[in-house]
């Protein structure tokens, strides 16, 4: 099989190389020009073509980072707020034992 893909690639190399030797028309040549052309757009194409997937792949890839940033900026902020909360609560708590101590303090002192 190697062989024979061998000898079609090296044929063709051949008959590529050898084609304005044969191109004795101007429809031979328009011929020629006309392949040429068309293997170059063809070449254009596919390089285009995995440049597109390339990208699509690299997109969707972006994508999904997004989604999970936005997950987590999602879950921070729901932890952000309990917390903030819960200092909320412990912030009060602080307070009224503190005015409760300030208030026995000064019982303690006064009574004496």
């Amino acid at each position: 099989m190697k062989q024979h893909l061998s000898i079609w690639i090296s044929a063709g190399l051949v008959s590529v190389l050898a084609a304005p030797l044969w191109a004795q028309t101007q429809a031979e040549a328009d011929l020629l020009s006309a392949q040429t052309a068309y293997q170059s757009a063809l070449s254009a194409q596919r390089t285009t073509q995995t440049k597109t997937l390339d990208l699509q792949a690299q997109l969707e890839s972006a994508q999904a980072r997004l989604n999970r940033a936005q997950a987590d900026v999602t879950q921070l902020q729901g932890a952000l707020n309990q917390a903030d909360a819960a200092r909320q609560q412990n912030d009060a708590l602080l307070n009224a034992a503190g005015a409760r101590l300030d208030s026995a303090w000064q019982a303690v002192r006064g009574g004496q």
